[in-house]
């Protein structure tokens, strides 16, 4: 698992291997990529999923990565929650 930016407002959370797990498949009938980010904030929130869909294995990839970075550098503020509904 890739360690993101870190939050520049707060060092609360970091997503790696110990409080997240990242997986793609493909999916054969729709012929894309599937990708989900799961990861505990150790907090009163607790467990938290990402996904979405890509046309490339690297792109689903590149996705969980620009996810973990994102989300590092949002958690806590308002914008994490706005934009995770």
């Amino acid at each position: 698992m890739i360690t993101g930016s870190g939050n520049k407002y707060m060092s609360t959370v970091r997503i790696d291997e110990r409080n997240a797990s990242a997986d793609v498949w493909w999916c054969e009938g729709k012929q894309e990529y599937h990708w989900q980010l799961v990861w505990e904030d150790g907090g009163p929130y607790g467990t938290h999923v990402a996904s979405g869909i890509a046309t490339t294995k690297d792109q689903a990839r590149a996705d969980i990565v620009r996810t973990i970075i994102w989300t590092e550098d949002t958690w806590p503020r308002i914008e994490y929650f706005d934009n995770n509904r």
